[in-house]
């Protein structure tokens, strides 16, 4: 199929139009509105071959009680009908052929880009990186304060502590965070669960991996509220306030 007969099924009528920059500056994220249309549309492919598989039932049952005669018309019926539907839903039928294939997990995932997944884990590196190092300088200069051995030393000392403490907090947490975001884009790509999916499997890798060590333990609290807030984060775009 050429690209010009590939556009002419693209349905613009789903389209949102992208609004205009308001006064404060804001602009609609064309990233999401297609992410939501790719999902609508093939939630809508895979409902209309679940359905033809429940007619197909029915009709093999009707066959074994009318006959194979009134089996093989009915079955006719519902492949007509479902011709139909395609050709009144060309992008649907589209969709089903090309576009909604099953991995070799047997799921309907997103397709993968190598751009994508490098996004996503220099996005999770840097926002890890730039939390963790507050986290490590809070607790680097509450532990200087409170450490009596501390006190003592010398400003260059306590600096360094303190300097140590922050950079080592930094790199822990965007590793931690580039784990995170990378297992949710895994999944979006294997199995396409949802927004609440991906955060549950990207959460149970990069936290079990916290989990692991006992010298890591400690920063439990600072990794939950790490990823409670890139959730917050994602239900609120999802709900167009942020």
């Amino acid at each position: 199929m050429s690209s010009w007969d590939r556009s002419r099924l693209i349905p613009w009528s789903r389209a949102i139009p992208v609004a205009p920059a308001t006064a404060s500056g804001d602009m609609e994220d064309v990233d999401l509105l297609k992410e939501r249309i790719w999902r609508d549309l093939s939630w809508e492919a895979a409902q209309e071959e679940k359905e033809l598989k429940e007619q197909k039932k029915m009709a093999a049952a009707a066959a074994a009680a009318d006959g194979q005669s009134s089996a093989s018309s009915t079955l006719a019926s519902i492949d007509a009908q479902h011709m139909q539907q395609s050709s009144t839903s060309s992008i649907t039928s589209s969709t089903t052929d090309s576009d909604v294939e099953k991995n070799f997990l047997g799921f309907v995932g997103r397709p993968y880009l190598t751009s994508d997944l490098l996004k996503n884990a220099a996005f999770g590196a840097t926002i890890g990186s730039i939390t963790g190092m507050c986290f490590g300088f809070m607790d680097s200069i509450r532990s200087a304060s409170s450490s009596a051995v501390l006190k003592s030393a010398s400003r260059s000392a306590q600096g360094k502590y303190v300097f140590q403490g922050t950079y080592r907090s930094g790199m822990f947490f965007g590793g931690f965070f580039g784990v995170f975001h990378i297992a949710k884009y895994g999944t979006r790509v294997l199995v396409d669960p949802g927004d609440v999916g991906e955060i549950c499997a990207g959460s149970l890798a990069a936290l079990g991996g916290v989990m692991a060590k006992r010298e890591w333990r400690v920063s439990m609290p600072y990794a939950v509220m790490l990823v409670a807030m890139d959730s917050f984060h994602v239900f609120m775009r999802e709900d167009g306030k942020a």
